[in-house]
């Protein structure tokens, strides 16, 4: 419940920042917002800098979120996020080489294709809401090894954290965040997060985003299995203690149902609808990679997420999201039914 208070609270400071755009009062309350936590984060940052019993990598995501967060404030330090992001989108989708294959100025596509607009209100707040999500998941990794987190529970989640956080959550913000009834109607709002009907071409290269994904994770498992950190032992406990728990076909395909629709369409509308337009590719993949908290004791995992998500971005750039939400929700439909027989 508290994660989907959060979720909502990120949602309101999305309408609040598209109602800026139109109301100056609104856009000193979200910079009056931001410099606060600015300020607070300087403080945490310092402290840490001082305190040198403290966790080191804590200490430097605290300062590096700061630092970030200070940058977001100045329109010139916004403009510099722009010139990353668009040129990292340029890398990602492929804008470079396609512009290298035909002989064509690197330059002119680099400043002619942008992604995240400095001067604009909701791009700012998106921003900030980005680099405080990142920033408190990243200070909970261990970047010292592969190590899984010790679960409180064996138990699978429950449909119902499902539906609150990933399914009516997620699809929520999203909404939200591109300014559903106060920038755009609820057709415009569909329209912008790539929600469309898809074609019989988009359904094929959905499936074959499943196809794809099991190959994906059948590669890296014969890295992280070979790494000596009895890795395989561990994700077979994780897995069995989660999945297989559930009990036979029924509940197990259930389980599989709520996985695969609540977690494929509210990451899919959140990552690839509202936040890769705005940040592009690999942006809104890495914070996807990031955002599997289960992971987060096993930075390899995190990797391993964002770039599977990089390919599910290079998709959606030139479909919808519709074909991505198809290819992620067939893989988590699969494999949470398979975990459920054989962890």
């Amino acid at each position: 419940m508290s994660d989907f208070i959060i979720v909502m609270g990120c949602g309101i400071l999305g309408l609040m920042a598209h109602g800026a755009t139109t109301r100056p009062w609104l856009e000193w309350t979200l910079r009056f917002l931001i410099i606060a936590t600015f300020l607070v984060e300087s403080l945490i940052a310092a402290g840490g800098l001082i305190d040198f019993g403290r966790n080191s990598w804590q200490s430097g995501v605290s300062l590096a979120m700061a630092v970030a967060t200070g940058v977001c404030l100045a329109l010139y330090g916004r403009k510099l996020y722009c010139k990353i992001f668009s040129f990292l989108d340029n890398i990602f989708s492929g804008a470079i080489a396609v512009a290298l294959y035909k002989k064509q100025s690197i330059y002119d596509v680099v400043t002619k294709i942008h992604v995240f607009l400095p001067n604009s209100i909701p791009h700012m707040v998106g921003l900030f809401i980005y680099i405080s999500t990142f920033a408190t998941l990243l200070y909970a990794v261990d970047p010292e090894g592969m190590k899984l987190p010790g679960l409180p529970l064996p138990i699978p989640v429950p449909i119902d954290t499902l539906f609150s956080y990933n399914g009516l959550g997620l699809v929520l913000l999203s909404f939200c965040g591109v300014g559903i009834f106060v920038k755009r109607d609820w057709r415009a709002a569909i329209d912008r997060l790539g929600w469309k009907k898809p074609t019989a071409k988009q359904v094929g290269i959905g499936l074959a985003l499943v196809v794809f994904s099991f190959l994906y994770d059948y590669l890296w498992s014969l890295y992280t299995h070979s790494q000596g950190t009895d890795l395989a032992t561990k994700l077979a406990v994780y897995n069995s203690g989660t999945f297989s728990v559930v009990g036979g076909a029924d509940k197990s395909l259930i389980l599989a149902l709520a996985t695969a629709i609540f977690a494929g369409v509210g990451e899919e509308t959140l990552i690839r609808g509202a936040l890769q337009p705005v940040f592009g590719i690999f942006p809104a993949a890495v914070l996807h990679g990031i955002l599997h908290a289960q992971f987060n004791h096993a930075p390899i995992f995190i990797i391993q997420v964002a770039l599977w998500s990089c390919v599910m971005g290079l998709v959606r750039k030139y479909t919808n999201t519709t074909t991505t939400i198809i290819g992620h929700a067939g893989f988590n439909f699969l494999t949470t039914f398979l975990f459920a027989f054989n962890p």
